[in-house]
């Protein structure tokens, strides 16, 4: 399967990069002096380099690099040229508006008649139809906009973004979806000609709580207990050397009120109302967090995981990098991949045996153009 990817940010990246780990041959035209995320870094010893970037070498793996200014029509000629033998065009419906008119991005009539064996798989902030179609956002506009931010938090504290450009990752993942569903309905001969992503709604329909109810009953839920539907807590908090997900699934959560109250050793409360009735809990969770914190605060995450594993708990730890690094499960699976300058990077999400996952490096810019170039001009494979 061949994917052209018009550079035209991280959703568009991550998801030729999906692509491209799973086998696909994915051609990046990128502009004159390299996109934006080349110059993202973080780069070794903050010396900017347009090939060493650590989010390029990380969303970029495995794809081949063309510089073409898709702003001059000879340029854009090539691209066009470079599509017509693609399965696929992943890009930024909006980057029609500086290209030529051979390549109608923002027309999907248009470009079903240009590129009728091709399929284009736009992705951007708002869709390509409705009121924000032309608005631009970053993610922490569109999680606010979703409902993430206002989740997030302490809730007598302002909203938290969640600290990485989530509606990307996400808006990429449901896009690579698509797209694989798209070339395997063309095969099947019914060929859609665009795919229509919206960060805006990947993220927003993520959520499977808060805009369950405010559908299903126009009601607004309230912040502190909107962790997760079945009641308070489903949260993560701290604990004496970190924080711990203090999710209480499992074969003990069905008896919530012995578990939990053995777990933080107050067998006296194990009848009271904040430990036996959910909805109680709810309302009054600050009774419930002054008992569990500070059990929490005198055991450390490795404790308080092995002590819930043995009264049933599905309880999580959280790591951080560093702990991520060190970890021997992922040690255990080769899960960390060799990246410049002793980088690591990160993985397949799943062992395959008949899909092994495959992952080569990120292309210096323009790696390369002369043999794509050269392919698009006089009608050749350019196959690597």
């Amino acid at each position: 399967m061949r994917v052209v990817e018009i550079a035209a940010g991280r959703a568009v990246a991550y998801c030729t990069q999906l692509l491209a780990q799973f086998g696909a041959e994915v051609i990046r035209i990128e502009p004159p002096g390299g996109d934006a995320i080349r110059l993202a870094g973080p780069f070794t010893g903050d010396e900017p380099d347009p090939d060493g970037g650590g989010l390029h070498a990380a969303i970029n793996r495995g794809k081949r690099s063309v510089v073409l200014d898709l702003e001059r029509d000879e340029a854009a000629a090539l691209a066009a040229r470079l599509i017509e033998g693609a399965d696929l065009l992943v890009s930024d419906w909006r980057e029609g508006e500086r290209s030529s008119s051979d390549l109608p991005l923002g027309d999907p009539d248009r470009w079903g008649e240009r590129f009728p064996e091709t399929t284009f798989v736009s992705i951007s902030d708002f869709g390509m139809t409705g009121p924000y179609a032309s608005w631009r956002a970053d993610s922490q506009i569109i999680e606010g906009l979703a409902g993430f931010s206002y989740v997030s938090g302490d809730p007598e504290r302002e909203p938290l973004s969640a600290g990485i450009e989530l509606s990307d990752y996400f808006a990429a993942t449901h896009a690579t979806i698509a797209a694989l569903a798209a070339v395997a309905a063309a095969r099947r001969g019914q060929r859609a000609h665009v795919v229509d992503v919206s960060a805006h709604e990947a993220l927003t329909m993520t959520d499977d709580h808060n805009l369950v109810v405010w559908l299903g009953s126009g009601v607004v839920r309230k912040r502190y207990y909107s962790r997760i539907l079945p009641g308070y807590p489903n949260d993560i908090m701290a604990c004496k050397d970190g924080y711990i997900a203090f999710v209480p699934v499992g074969t003990g959560h069905h008896d919530f009120a012995g578990v939990v109250s053995t777990l933080l050793e107050r067998p006296d409360l194990k009848d009271s109302p904040i430990f036996t009735e959910t909805q109680t809990r709810n309302l009054r969770w600050r009774e419930f967090d002054a008992v569990a914190l500070p059990w929490l605060a005198r055991h450390t995450r490795e404790e308080i995981f092995r002590r819930a594993g043995e009264l049933g708990l599905g309880f999580g730890t959280v790591p951080d990098v560093e702990d991520l690094l060190g970890d021997s499960h992922l040690e255990e699976r080769d899960y960390w991949e060799a990246g410049p300058d002793d980088v690591r990077l990160t993985g397949a999400g799943a062992i395959m045996s008949a899909t092994p996952q495959r992952f080569g490096p990120a292309p210096a810019l323009d790696a390369d153009g002369d043999a794509l170039r050269a392919s698009a001009a006089d009608g050749t494979d350019g196959a690597a």
